[in-house]
């Protein structure tokens, strides 16, 4: 059998991200979501969350996107630029790997995001971050402290197989992606020997931020020739402009929130023998 994990990044960054997540959960494909604890709409994702038990919810560790961090900023001050994360990955790396970003700091903000989501008392289900900056060599044992002490047991390894190129044709984001792959490739052994569990197959960081209807049935295509867990990435929202107004990421949420909820995705899935799941309903350890 197939298992989909179908997971909306960025929940609780903004109302009208939080409402598109929750519309391509009720009448689409997304069974998952993952909460931003920096987000400035984080309460208002944590009370739409407790009206849906059937969205499954997990931890999006934030530090890249131009947010702010939990932490007081003079607490945290090598992690930020003007008071706030890097906007890019390529910026944060940079700074990590010159030592420009102090340890004990990027613990303290770490823990704290951690704090924020577990005192919700949602059923947390699992981990990952935004832009993947979780997968990191020095940032995945940080992670695999807190997901210790708070029982967590499961975590996105973001591990697209590198020749996918799904319509995308920029050269910037292949290097990106191949690059975060052989990372994420020795992540996966250091959490599997952890002991944590991740799905064997992820889909969408090729197609991060413009995940259309096209892009998406063609990765369902290939979801449907493998057995096993999958998972795929998403970034659903409503108002392009409006968000585009306020983060400068290139993002497609309206088109990615219509092919969540497209009527030809939903049949296709239910052709195909594809069981659509929540990272909370998979066993512990099983990857097939």
């Amino acid at each position: 059998m197939k298992r989909l994990i179908v997971n909306a990044d960025d929940f609780g960054l903004h109302p009208l991200i939080n409402e598109g997540i929750l519309e391509s959960h009720q009448q689409g494909i997304v069974t998952s979501t993952s909460l931003l604890a920096s987000g400035d709409y984080f309460e208002d994702a944590v009370s739409l969350a407790k009206t849906t038990p059937t969205l499954g919810v997990g931890i999006h560790i934030c530090l890249v996107g131009g947010l702010l961090p939990i932490c007081d900023p003079k607490e945290v001050p090598s992690l930020l630029i003007d008071g706030k994360f890097p906007m890019t990955h390529t910026e944060f790396i940079k700074r990590l790997f010159t030592g420009q970003i102090k340890g004990n700091e990027l613990r303290k903000e770490i823990e704290a995001q951690f704090q924020k989501v577990m005192s919700t008392g949602l059923p947390i289900t699992h981990v990952d971050g935004h832009q993947h900056m979780h997968v990191l060599p020095q940032v995945l044992p940080i992670v695999a402290e807190q997901m210790k002490r708070y029982g967590l047991t499961k975590v996105r390894m973001p591990d697209e197989t590198p020749f996918l190129l799904n319509g995308v044709s920029s050269l910037g984001r292949w290097i990106g992606k191949v690059g975060l792959t052989v990372i994420t490739q020795q992540a996966y052994a250091t959490s599997r020997d952890l002991g944590f569990s991740s799905p064997l197959y992820f889909w969408g960081m090729m197609n991060g931020g413009q995940l259309k209807e096209n892009a998406l049935l063609a990765i369902l295509g290939k979801v449907a020739k493998k057995e096993g867990v999958h998972e795929i990435m998403t970034h659903p929202g409503k108002d392009n402009k409006t968000l585009r107004s306020l983060y400068d990421w290139g993002y497609h949420w309206d088109e990615e929130r219509s092919a969540m909820t497209s009527t030809r995705v939903k049949e296709y899935i239910s052709t195909q023998d594809i069981s659509l799941i929540h990272y909370g309903q998979w066993n512990e350890g099983d990857h097939s």
